[in-house]
């Protein structure tokens, strides 16, 4: 339940929701009437999405130990590392088990991490909702099965889905400080492996799938993946493979110019992986902005260095993958499950699938869920039949023809099939603008040709032609809108209210009021303008402690509302844990103020996985004269690491 005021959270208008780049794959090939079907039997077809599956959980279980250790240095020579060549500390407390082999053994087979539960999801999700859902049922999927076992990235996206936005607002650079990072690459494969030999149609889906959670070049690297691995059926040649990643892109994206990058590395070292490795290191990670060991362009790099040098060889490639370092399991995961593709199940070795004694079948066929909510566990051989049958659907709808031939299952297969994404109008929660500053707003109805329409938009604001709403309000108030997209003769609309906010109140405040172990030149971030794009304000690590914030001006003003920006949340701490605010009334004294409302309303519980970077809370309340008001909160986070994070305080006549 949201509780709505007068002031809304909202995306400033100077920011906007920024435009969706990116990655570029926006449409297939152009269909060539000459273009022959690509053909795969049924057995063959069933064999390689198998050993996608089983590549996959191999890559991500065997990466495990060497997740975000191998940073300043690649991981140790010694190949190979097999599955115990460390420790994992975490483990112990739960099965007396560091070493892999034994959490397997205690699992009794393989188990899910997020290199594989979204996709376990969205497995479900297509044989529920349709082999091409929408944004709005990708919504619905992750609130009712993620609440855990989440990262950068997709945190911030699941968060954001929490606050009312769909994606791909979820992933935009404006809305997720978190836009460049690995989270797309573990979890779309299964738009790919769904579609055998549809390179076009797989990178387009892919891309739409990676905007969940991220935006711009930070999608580049799943819409390589998502061509390379619709190419693997029917191209083992891993470097083949790496040309049709690299084809998938526009020549200028980052990740493209990255791949060349790996190519001429491998070319100029070819027996020295290692030296190779130190110069990617260099460039895409020490000199590399944003710098971040989970960045999708350096993890990216680390994955084609490790394809290129494995040349094909599972068991190489899986102890190189984790050897570049970084994110590791990621890597591994993700060439496993490209392996399996090329190769069969014939390509992966016995010790990668039968590491505990006994086990008849691989990983003993069995995919235990511990991470995802009200999802069951099941067998890998069931996990690879419903997602055959998901791809015979896929292949129907785009062309493609089921034959039986000398008693034998045949699929032949449009190559040039194209993917539109669907039609749907994204919806936004309540938006706040402050009049006289430019609103940049782009909206998302899906591909095609969109027409767009709006009545009760703020005066100064339009909708054009090209989705975004625009322009400069000039008169505060409240208004109801009505937002309208049509395509080939289908509507859709939404209604959002919109807020327009009077001067910002706290830039004539004569004094800025903080902790004492904040300096007041610190301080000043509050009321810059600037939240993702500026200075956050911080409070020392510590226990428990309840912090105020706040104005006092020279004379009294009179105010309504009280706009509060997180800033940047930390892994264990940085949110706020309560959150009133004051007023500093006619005597001089502190008062709370009354009939407050605060939208949307706060998660004030001390769980981490549902803070995004830069949320608002809107603080309303009926107008009042004071010279000083102030907001009160308690930190949240790990005991000993609890503080908080601000952006912004805004104060507001209306």
């Amino acid at each position: 339940m949201r509780k709505r005021g007068a002031l809304a959270w909202a995306l400033a208008g100077a920011i906007g929701l920024g435009a969706v780049h990116g990655a570029a794959a926006q449409a297939a090939p152009a269909a060539d009437a000459r273009s022959e079907p690509l053909r795969i039997s049924g057995a063959a077809l069933y064999d390689r999405v198998y050993a996608s599956w089983l590549g996959q959980l191999a890559g991500n279980i065997y990466g495990l130990p060497h997740e975000n250790i191998h940073i300043d240095e690649p991981g140790p020579d010694g190949f190979p590392y097999g599955y115990d060549r460390l420790e994992i500390p975490y483990y112990k407390s739960h099965f007396a088990a560091t070493r892999m082999t034994g959490v397997m053994d205690a699992f009794g087979g393989a188990f899910s991490d997020d290199d594989t539960d979204i996709e376990y999801i969205y497995l479900q999700l297509m044989e529920q909702a349709g082999i091409e859902p929408s944004y709005a049922q990708i919504r619905d999927a992750w609130m009712a099965h993620v609440d855990d076992w989440v990262w950068i990235a997709n945190r911030q996206a699941l968060a954001l889905m929490h606050y009312g936005y769909a994606p791909p607002y979820t992933g935009r650079k404006a809305m997720n400080a978190e836009w460049f990072q690995i989270d797309p690459q573990l979890i779309n494969e299964i738009w790919a492996i769904t579609a055998p030999g549809m390179v076009g149609y797989a990178s387009a889906k892919s891309l739409w799938g990676a905007r969940v959670s991220a935006d711009d070049w930070g999608t580049e690297p799943t819409v390589a993946y998502g061509a390379m691995f619709a190419a693997a059926f029917f191209e083992p040649d891993v470097a083949k493979l790496v040309d049709i990643g690299l084809a998938a892109l526009p020549a200028d994206a980052k990740f493209a110019r990255t791949i060349v990058a790996m190519k001429a590395l491998h070319r100029r070292y070819p027996d020295d992986w290692r030296a190779a490795r130190r110069e990617m290191a260099r460039d895409y990670y020490l000199a590399d902005q944003p710098k971040s060991i989970w960045s999708a362009n350096l993890n990216g790099a680390c994955a084609i260095l490790a394809l290129l040098y494995g040349a094909g060889d599972f068991q190489k490639t899986m102890d190189l993958a984790p050897a570049m370092g970084f994110d590791a399991d990621n890597q591994a995961a993700t060439l496993g499950g490209l392996l399996g593709v090329a190769q069969g199940t014939k390509g992966i070795p016995a010790s990668f699938l039968y590491p505990v004694k006994g086990w008849t079948l691989p990983f003993n066929d069995r995919y235990l869920n511990r991470s995802r909510r009200d999802m069951p566990s099941a067998a890998i051989t069931d996990m690879a039949r419903r997602t055959v049958a998901l791809a015979e659907k896929i292949i129907l709808a785009n062309g493609g023809r089921k034959i039986v031939e000398n008693g034998e299952t045949v699929y032949l297969i449009n190559r040039d099939a194209a993917f539109a994404a669907p039609f749907e109008l994204a919806p936004l929660p309540a938006t706040a603008f402050e009049a006289g500053a430019k609103v940049f707003l782009p909206l998302y109805a899906g591909d095609g040709a969109i027409g767009w329409r709006a009545t009760g938009l703020p005066p100064g604001l339009g909708l054009g032609a090209d989705g975004i709403v625009q322009g400069v309000p000039t008169q505060a108030g409240v208004y109801r809108a009505t937002i309208s997209a049509t395509r080939g003769g289908e509507e859709k609309a939404v209604a959002v209210t919109f807020t327009v906010n009077q001067e910002n109140l706290a830039r004539r405040a004569a004094e800025i009021l903080g902790p004492e172990s904040l300096a007041a030149a610190a301080l000043e971030a509050l009321r810059d303008g600037k939240s993702v794009d500026g200075q956050d304000v911080a409070t020392p690590p510590g226990e428990t402690r309840l912090e105020s914030f706040g104005y006092r001006w020279a004379q009294p003003v009179q105010i309504a509302g009280i706009v509060v920006t997180t800033g940047r949340m930390a892994e264990n701490g940085g949110w706020m844990t309560s959150l009133s605010a004051e007023y500093r009334d006619a005597r001089g004294d502190w008062a709370a103020i009354p009939h407050v409302a605060i939208s949307p309303e706060p998660v004030l519980s001390n769980d981490k996985q549902l803070r995004p970077h830069y949320a608002r809370y809107a603080i309303s309340f009926p107008p009042l004269s004071t010279s000083a008001v102030r907001i009160k909160a308690l930190n949240g986070g790990d005991e000993g690491a609890r503080h908080i994070s601000l952006s912004e305080i805004a104060v507001f006549a209306r």
